[in-house]
């Protein structure tokens, strides 16, 4: 395998499973003979209208599900940053003891946002899955795994409660870093489930104008 097959390889990874192996084979084959000899990396129009398309054929609610994680994520990592804030301030650093008000207002507003999303996400998945009865199951599960790291993010973003103490190293909460990781691994499972191909006009549509950029 050439250095220009590598690297369009891990391109068309932005593509769903289903469609690289309908598809990725021809779309490979285009980019081969439209790049130059001795070529190791695609053009960058090329490798834009690859990410640009296999995104597109992944679809909407893909795109919602991902934004719900990522905000989860945001907020875990917002929890984190809680238990690192100092309460009080030695004499040659000045410390703030909270954190700007833009920031308090833009955190609660993630979390809105969050709650908005969390219906629309399950009953979106539902929708493309179709009543695939194991994909079904596995989506409710992931959905509900995404309520129980937001509780223990909460939770933990709690601590150490009201002590004093609360902004020392000794006592900063580590384990909202790990919810983060939790959250990204979340967004894979989501991700593998919403795989299966669901054969909408569109998204059969979308797919093939990647192909046509990549060849003209």
């Amino acid at each position: 395998m050439t250095p220009l097959e590598r690297h369009c390889g891990w391109l068309l990874r932005a593509y769903p499973v289903w469609y690289r192996r309908k598809r990725a084979g021809e779309m490979l084959s285009t980019l081969l003979e439209a790049s130059p000899p001795g070529r190791g990396w695609p053009s960058f129009r090329d490798a834009q209208a690859l990410v640009i398309g296999g995104l597109r054929v992944r679809g909407r609610v893909w795109w919602l599900s991902m934004l719900w994680v990522v905000i989860g994520a945001a907020i875990t990592g917002y929890a984190f940053f809680i238990t690192t804030k100092p309460i009080h301030a030695d004499f040659w650093i000045p410390l703030l003891n909270t954190e700007p008000a833009v920031v308090s207002v833009a955190a609660y507003l993630t979390v809105a946002a969050w709650v908005v999303l969390t219906i629309p996400v399950l009953i979106a998945g539902f929708a493309q899955l179709r009543w695939r009865g194991l994909r079904m199951a596995a989506w409710a599960g992931a959905w509900a795994a995404g309520f129980a790291l937001m509780y223990q993010a909460g939770k933990w973003g709690r601590y150490p409660g009201n002590s004093p103490a609360i902004g020392s190293p000794a006592v900063i909460s580590w384990g909202e870093l790990g919810l983060c990781a939790a959250w990204l691994a979340l967004g894979a499972v989501m991700t593998w489930i919403l795989a299966a191909p669901h054969h909408s006009r569109k998204a059969a549509e979308a797919s093939s104008r990647p192909s046509r950029q990549a060849s003209s």
